[in-house]
């Protein structure tokens, strides 16, 4: 009898036991389903903002009066790429504003499709936030850039070409201050007029710090500021002017899969 009563415990033991092993794995799976949709999820908004600069770029090239560029991928593959405009592109405010313009509307458009729509509103915050963050700095560090550089002209005539590297490098001094204060104060002014903005239109304090991931969109800075700083043939200015469209992605991406904070 007491073997019959521990028979039937054991067998209940390993029965229970069976169940929460098999409802583990249905939880693991679906934990594993959710992840995975959760990162094609992302990835497909990625795409959307990167079309979105591939979008922009081709408006760019197509209205550049200084040269008749083609549009055509086949066209661009098939030539030399170094004639495309992504290779020859002089990117200034407008191109990198147009650009960044283009990742955010790619991005919302990404979200608006893909993601909750509940999620909507912040999506939208998140692209005032995301354009005053590019614009406001890349206008300053250019206007500041370019004054250093007159400044320079002025107080320093024919220093830049002396054999004396102090003096060359002297007048290198008031454009990149003029940067470094435009990129400063450009971040200090996209920020909270990107939040006054939103907590007038939206109705939502959201007090939205600058985070780390901004930076992304403070390439194209770099890049405008050591073309007034170095030469514009110089290997690192070139490199770094050319991935200006690979930064500018991310700002379309990060709006695009934006949610409300719980």
């Amino acid at each position: 009898m007491d073997m019959c009563v521990n028979d039937n415990i054991t067998s209940l033991y390993n029965l229970q036991t069976a169940q929460s092993q098999t409802q583990t794995r249905e939880h693991l799976s679906g934990s594993e389903k959710t992840e995975s949709a959760t990162k094609t999820k992302k990835f497909e908004i990625g795409l959307c903002s990167t079309l979105g600069v591939i979008a922009s770029i081709a408006i760019l090239s197509k209205f550049d009066k200084r040269h008749k560029y083609t549009i055509n991928p086949l066209k661009i593959l098939k030539g030399n790429i170094k004639d495309s405009y992504i290779a020859k592109a002089n990117y200034k405010t407008k191109e990198i504003v147009t650009m960044g313009a283009g990742s955010i509307a790619g991005g919302l458009m990404g979200g608006y499709m893909l993601d909750d729509k509940s999620d909507f509103n912040a999506k939208l915050r998140e692209g005032i936030i995301q354009i005053c963050n590019i614009t406001f700095p890349i206008a300053l560090v250019e206007g500041l850039s370019v004054l250093g550089k007159k400044i320079s002209a002025d107080l320093m005539p024919n220093w830049s070409k002396s054999k004396n590297i102090i003096k060359r490098s002297t007048t290198k001094l008031p454009p990149s201050i003029g940067a470094i204060m435009g990129l400063v104060t450009g971040m200090y002014v996209g920020n909270r007029t990107s939040n006054k903005l939103n907590e007038k239109v939206f109705k939502v304090k959201d007090d939205r710090p600058i985070k780390g991931v901004d930076f992304s969109a403070h390439v194209d800075d770099i890049g405008v500021a050591t073309t007034f700083v170095a030469d514009e043939k110089n290997p690192i200015t070139k490199f770094i002017r050319r991935i200006i469209p690979l930064a500018l992605i991310v700002p379309g991406y990060e709006t695009g899969i934006k949610k409300e904070s719980i």
